[in-house]
Parts: C-alpha cells; structure tokens; sequence
C-alpha cells in the first residue's frame, strides 16, 4: 500500500462523514485461503439452547462492571434471523473507562449484522482505512490498524501506545485497534480492570474474541496445530516492520509469507482443521485484520442507529456518475475524487467555504473548502 499523498491525509478525515461507506477489492490476487490448513480451535458449543452458537459466543454483561460512576450500564444482545447475526449494544465497555484521547465516552445506538455462511471469495478486500471493520464479543466496534490524519497521520495507534489497557480508546465511539483474550471472556465481565488479570493459559487454544463483517470469527491468539489438539502455540503475524510506523503505518510494515503452522497470511488468519476459514487476533501488526478473506456486505455493520442511520465513511465510485446522493443533503454538488487508498470516494464540491460550513455530520473541527480543488475538506480534529 503507498503513502497517501498530503491532498489524501484531508480526504482520510471525510471518513467521519455520515455517508455510506465504501471499501476498495485488493488487486493482489493472493488468496488467503490457500495457506497450509491448520487445526480448529473452540468454536463454542454446537449443541446450545438457542440453535444459534454464533450468538452465543457474545458475552453477558448483565452483571459488568461497567465503565465507571456516571456513566451508562453496558447493554448487549445477540440473536439469529435467518442467515444472519444480529448483534445490539449501547456503546458502552464492562470495564472502567480510562480516557487515552480528549474524546468523550458516549453512550451511543449500535447494531450489527453479518452473515452465518461467509464464503472465501476469490480476491480478499481491504478493510476500511478508517471506522468500522469489526465488532468484538464485548460489541465494541473495531478499526484497522492506523489513526486518521490527526495527530500523527494514519499512524500505529498500538505501536504509539495510545490504547488503555484492553486495547480500546475513544472517537466518535469507543473503539479497540487490537483484541485482547483477557480482556474478551466472560470470567473478566465483572472485573473492573481486566487488563490486571493473569494472562490465558498458553496450552489451551483461545475462544472466539469477534467477529470480521464478511462474517468470519476472529480467534483469540492460541490455536491448536495437529488434529487432537496436542500442540498448542501463539499465531504469528507474517507482516514485518520495515519502518517507522508511527506514520503511515501501511507503509511501515510489510507482509513477507512465513514457514510454519504459527504464521498467518496475509489476511492475519488461516485455514481451520475442518476446512472452514477464521482469523486470529495477533500480538505483531495489524493485531485483528489485514484484510477480508471473504465479501463483507455494505449493510454489514452500523456503528450508530440513532438520528444518523449512517456513521461509515465516504461512498466508493470510479468515476463522478456514482456520486450522485452520495454526499450530504445542502451540498452544492457531488464528485469522485482520489482517496486515502487508491479509490475514488465521493466528497461534497464547493465554491467557497460557506458551501461546505453547514453539512451535515462533517469530522470535528468542521469543513472548509479547498478552492484549487473544489471539494471540501476538514479543517482538522481529535485523534480517530
């Protein structure tokens, strides 16, 4: 993946924009399912009540420990319709809040959907560069492995020790960048401070910690490498640091294929003992994903089902055609143009700055328009 250009480090903040996101198809034609087949992990308990062991793999939090006084009891629940998971929060974690940005913790409508047959698809697919990729058995959402523009652009957040103890800070929402076992079970629900637990059993392969939106689960950092489960070891990212990700994180780590059960493709998972497909949640760079295995739908997910149906990012298009009602409602006009990872994304046009100053569901620090181009960009904001 290059370097965004400077023109692309303002298009990136657009992603804060309530309008529908769009994520670009990987032209590598490596293909994640064909790495050596490993052996299955616990995928829960087939024989559940409910008939729908997916669901039961979201943790109880009725009796959470709760973010701290003055805030919200966490709400989460977890069901099956048809061909899908469906999966409700409040955006709240069972554990204390510990503030690691100047963003505020809010309580905030969120749901998700995804598939119960996820399908290998013949070219895996980039996850978002900003927001929404994922969901963790706690229903926090999950972001890839970078920040915004802001403060140090599209940077590690991991890496730039800028996460609390279980690997969440706060946005607009209250997000994790990495999966944490000790943090994701239902033994730490009602533990103020999970992060102070002792660390899982190395012997004993992990549980499912979330989920991907093409429908995939997202192991925990064991797995088991032979048939009966006798040998157990920690997954392995194979992208490799190459630089300084305090920036630019895509550009300062590179995937280089590894020998050996332990090591992950390029999507940060492997192939399951009974054939079917799971990532796993990695200590190395990009700690959840590195790309989609499988096809996520535009509806997958939806970080907020309050006022503002949409909290994704800006539509994907290739040419201006597909722009039309992309953009908010009041915008002087729609048009395609380069984004932060190659693709074209929809962005409002402008004249001058009171064409874009009264948008709805613009970034923090609002929009101001960049008159050489004619779109609209974000004048600047928190970290995401």
């Amino acid at each position: 993946m290059s370097r965004p250009s400077p023109r692309l480090d303002l298009l990136a903040l657009l992603g804060l924009l309530t309008f529908p996101v769009g994520c670009s198809t990987n032209t590598d034609d490596d293909d994640a399912a064909d790495d050596d087949t490993a052996d299955d992990d616990d995928t829960g308990d087939d024989d559940d009540t409910t008939g729908c062991w997916q669901a039961d793999t979201i943790l109880d939090v009725s009796d959470a420990a709760g973010a701290g006084a003055g805030y919200a009891a966490p709400e989460l629940a977890a069901s099956c319709d048809g061909d899908e998971l469906i999966v409700t929060g409040n955006g709240i974690p069972t554990y204390t809040f510990v503030a690691m940005t100047p963003n505020p913790l809010n309580e905030i409508a969120q749901s998700y959907r995804i598939t119960l047959t996820p399908q290998v698809a013949a070219q895996t697919t980039d996850i978002p560069l900003l927001g929404l990729a994922g969901f963790a058995v706690n229903g926090m959402p999950w972001f890839g492995p970078n920040e915004g523009p802001i403060p140090d652009p599209y940077g590690d957040p991991v890496y730039n020790g800028i996460m609390d103890g279980c690997m969440g800070h706060t946005a607009n929402e209250y997000h994790q960048h990495a999966l944490l076992q000790k943090c994701l079970i239902q033994a730490a629900v009602a533990v103020a401070e999970p992060w102070t637990l002792a660390d899982p059993d190395p012997t004993e392969p992990s549980p499912i910690l979330g989920w991907a939106l093409d429908g995939f689960p997202i192991y925990g950092p064991y797995g088991c490498v032979d048939a009966g489960c006798k040998s157990v070891v920690e997954m392995q990212s194979s992208w490799v640091q190459t630089g300084d990700p305090t920036t630019y994180a895509w550009d300062n780590y590179t995937y280089q294929e590894q020998v050996g059960d332990q090591y992950m493709d390029r999507c940060n998972g492997r192939t399951q003992p009974d054939g079917s497909y799971g990532y796993h949640a990695t200590e190395g760079f990009p700690y959840i994903l590195g790309c989609y295995v499988g096809t996520p739908s535009d509806a997958a997910g939806n970080e907020n089902t309050g006022d503002d149906d949409d909290n994704g990012g800006p539509e994907a298009c290739e040419d201006e055609s597909e722009c039309v009602g992309a953009c908010p409602d009041g915008a002087l006009g729609c048009t395609c143009a380069d984004g932060p990872q190659g693709t074209g994304i929809c962005v409002p046009t402008c004249a001058e700055d009171s064409d874009c100053e009264d948008l709805v569901g613009g970034p923090p620090g609002g929009l101001t328009c960049d008159e050489a181009e004619g779109i609209c960009v974000p004048n600047g904001g928190g970290p995401q």
